[in-house]
């Protein structure tokens, strides 16, 4: 007897188990739309919040690439011009010392030994000069022409009435471009007419 009872209750607690189940598969409350709707919600902000995350990393990302693009063009082009200008100091030494040479072969003498060394003297000078050509080094070109600062330095000041004011009328000491950069700046006395000489020459 005391066993058909034992089987009965788990008969009825198995139906009412069941019960509950079905109840709960074929519940008709808004319970739980509502929690189904949260879920769905918190995946679509999780979903738009990794979106923007994607979003800033790409952006970041195409910044620290253009950053990256713009550095290695800078170097290059400091690396281009150190090349290309990394034999200026030595140019500057050897102008230096052609215009010594110069000096040396342009002082009067008169013994004929003394001119003959002169001679020679100017004929290392030309070699030199060569040598500067073959390196894109040129004269600048300052005795008739405009007084310029950019690649002129005025040390004197002159006054003929029969020139134009600013112009230079005598080069103290050459100057030299070095390719497109002033290697030597010339310098020269430059031709200033007094205001009211210049007046007169334009009536």
């Amino acid at each position: 007897m005391k066993e058909e009872t034992k089987k009965e209750e788990q008969e009825k607690n198995c139906w009412k188990e069941k019960e509950s189940t079905d109840k709960k598969e074929h519940c008709h409350c808004n319970h739980h739309e509502k929690e189904d709707k949260k879920k769905k919600n918190k995946e679509n902000e999780e979903l738009e919040e990794a979106k923007k995350t994607i979003l800033d990393l790409q952006t970041k990302l195409m910044y620290t690439q253009a950053d990256s693009i713009n550095y290695r063009k800078r170097k290059d082009e400091e690396t281009a011009s150190l090349l290309k200008y990394a034999n200026q100091d030595l140019l500057l030494d050897l102008v230096n010392m052609i215009e010594n040479l110069d000096r040396a072969a342009s002082i009067k003498t008169e013994s004929e030994e003394s001119k003959k060394i002169q001679t020679g003297i100017q004929m290392v000078s030309n070699q030199f000069k060569d040598i500067l050509k073959k390196y894109d080094v040129v004269e600048i070109e300052a005795l008739g022409y405009p007084f310029d600062a950019d690649y002129m330095e005025a040390m004197m000041v002159g006054n003929d009435p029969e020139k134009p004011n600013e112009m230079v009328l005598e080069v103290l000491m050459k100057g030299y471009k070095y390719k497109d950069r002033v290697l030597k700046h010339a310098v020269v006395k430059v031709n200033q007419i007094e205001e009211k000489e210049n007046e007169k020459g334009n009536d």
